[in-house]
Formats: C-alpha cells, structure tokens, sequence
C-alpha cells in the first residue's frame, strides 16, 4: 500500500498516511489515545514497514497532516555517528526509486539530517494547498 512518491504512507493497519489527512481522521484510529493534535505525536513502539523498522512522528498543523518523519532503527548508531544513519535512510529512499530530495505537487520527501539536534530522518513535507 506504500505508495511514496504519491506521499501515500500505510504505518500500520488502519493508519494510513495521504496529502490532506487530517488530525480528525487520526482520533478515528487505535493510535489515538487522546494526544492534542498541537505537538508532535510518536507512534508507539517500532514500526515495521517493508522490511524496515522506524520510530514514527506525525505532526499536524492547524490539524492537517504537515509531516510525518521516520527514523530507521535497522542498525544502531552511537551518537557520534548518527550522521551514518542518513546514509541508510539515503539507501532506503534509493529503494523507492527516490533521491535525498524529491519534489512532488503533494510536498516532498526528504532525508535530512539536523546538526543541532544530532538526528537524521526520511521527512514527508505535505503541502497546505
């Protein structure tokens, strides 16, 4: 069901990520378990998608989907070293037919890593057309 470059993203069963999900079709699903809408949400525990393992945030703006980030936990990183982990999600996205940064008319996909915060992610940016 994953469908990336359409910035179609299934989590899990009956969390299924698209451009326009909003923070009212969250609180529909299991996962809700009443978060605000205004911070960023973790999905609980490891997820597992295509044979790869993430910690999964959601974050809504003005309770539409703005971004979801994903953190492959398929090796473990020092923190020294958590620049490599760029390079796996680099490697992922390469599995998808996707470069480290990807423009579509829905947003974009990108693998990022933040310096100041020591973290790397594979980021869908949503548009708010």
């Amino acid at each position: 069901m994953n469908r990336w470059k359409d910035g179609i993203v299934a989590i899990k069963e009956g969390l299924i990520i698209s451009p326009g999900y909003s923070f009212n079709d969250f609180k529909k699903t299991s996962f809700y378990n009443g978060q605000d809408g205004i911070r960023i949400i973790r999905i609980e525990g490891l997820i597992y998608i295509d044979n790869h393992k993430y910690l999964v945030d959601l974050f809504f703006l003005k309770g539409i989907i703005y971004r979801v980030s994903f953190v492959c936990c398929d090796r473990e990183f020092t923190m020294e070293c958590e620049e490599q982990r760029r390079e796996l999600h680099n490697e992922i996205l390469q599995q998808y037919g996707l470069n480290r940064e990807n423009e579509y008319a829905w947003g974009k996909i990108i693998s990022n890593y933040d310096a100041k915060g020591n973290v790397s992610s594979i980021s869908f940016y949503y548009s708010r057309n």
